[in-house]
């Protein structure tokens, strides 16, 4: 126990010195610590009910072009409300950051919050965001039937609704993974990897952290098999278990391998699985970092370092980061809120970040 406490102080010490995002802002902050700065900049600039901490400014893929309904005069700056369904992921915790600096330069005051995986308190955020009168609300949900209500509320104010990852009933707007690809990128690249290093053997054991909470993430599981039994046929899946943050992809990792130590392979949903995956094979005693690979989602700087450095980290898929999600999404609100054209379904990117171009992917993304 002393040993798992240690090593998850060694984790988070090790995630302060570098950014968890795919395209994320190059400073020193990352992980529990982005997680846990997103929390206090989001209750400086509003309440955790999503209330305003002051007075508010007075002043892909079948996409559909569509053009903003003009609802309401154009004006010299915005309010936009933005709350997400958990801010301890720390891609999505640098979003907001990123999408409350970048969102200065638009003229737009935001003010963001987190749900903490509670549906019912981000009804209320959303509530409030409509009573504080914002001029749109971009919304990570937490369950997208349990908000229906409250976004048709808040179109019918006038209020522009801005989708991230989830799909929701009532919308002006969405930014979506293609989940199913996304998976399967990173499904084929642990296939890969398996048949160069074990293509001989006739059952190669791997395991999946997923986290079956959300339809667009089971999709994204789903791609990832695919991807891997399809492209490595002597692969089989021996255990699953669900992974958002490095804490827990740390304890996964050690409980995968404890039980089947012939495991080879290791595929994560996100981020923050893959870095404490990556920490949990080591402490589970692997010295050899070419006899397990691990294989993640976001390419987040302590996923890209850990590919450069040689560890049990082989790859990772881009899907622009978070510093690039919260641009987008500002972006996006940006349009709206001029009544300019726009796509209305907008996809992220997806490139597979391994050791022929972690490098350049580093010193382009987070290299100061």
């Amino acid at each position: 126990m002393m040993k798992k406490r240690l090593l998850s102080m060694v984790i988070s010490i090790a995630m302060i010195t570098g950014m968890l995002a795919g395209c994320s802002n190059p400073s020193d902050s990352g992980g529990t610590t982005a997680a846990a700065s997103a929390q206090t900049e989001g209750t400086k600039a509003g309440g955790e009910d999503g209330t305003a901490a002051g007075a508010l400014n007075e002043n892909g893929e079948n996409s559909t072009i569509t053009e903003a309904a003009g609802k309401s005069e154009s004006k010299d700056s915005y309010n936009v409300g933005i709350t997400f369904s958990d801010l301890s992921n720390p891609v999505w915790a640098e979003l907001v950051q990123e999408a409350e600096s970048y969102g200065k330069e638009k003229a737009m005051s935001v003010t963001y919050v987190d749900a903490q995986s509670d549906a019912t308190k981000q009804v209320t955020q959303i509530e409030n965001f409509i009573q504080n009168g914002m001029d749109a609300i971009i919304i990570c949900a937490v369950e997208a039937n349990a908000i229906a209500d409250v976004t048709k509320k808040a179109k019918e104010a006038g209020i522009y609704v801005v989708a991230y990852t989830q799909v929701l009933e009532n919308y002006d707007a969405q930014y979506l993974v293609d989940p199913y690809n996304t998976g399967y990128a990173c499904g084929k690249k642990a296939a890969e990897w398996i048949n160069e290093k074990y293509g001989d053997e006739e059952v190669v054991e791997w395991a999946l952290m997923d986290l079956p909470e959300f339809p667009e993430i089971i999709e994204r599981a789903n791609g990832i098999k695919a991807g891997v039994e399809e492209n490595a046929k002597n692969a089989k899946l021996v255990a699953t278990s669900p992974a958002l943050t490095a804490e827990q992809g740390l304890s996964n990792a050690e409980n995968f391998l404890q039980a089947n130590p012939n495991l080879k392979a290791i595929c994560c949903i996100g981020g923050g699985g893959s870095v404490g995956g990556n920490e949990g094979i080591k402490a589970a005693g692997i010295t050899d970092f070419e006899s397990v690979g691990l294989f993640g989602i976001d390419a987040t700087e302590n996923e890209i370092l850990n590919i450069i450095n040689g560890d049990p980290q082989k790859s990772s898929v881009s899907l622009g980061g978070g510093k690039a999600h919260g641009r987008a999404l500002i972006d996006m609100t940006n349009a709206l809120l001029k009544n300019e054209k726009i796509e209305e379904t907008q996809y992220m990117p997806i490139d597979v970040i391994d050791s022929s171009n972690a490098q350049e992917y580093y010193d382009t993304i987070y290299k100061k």
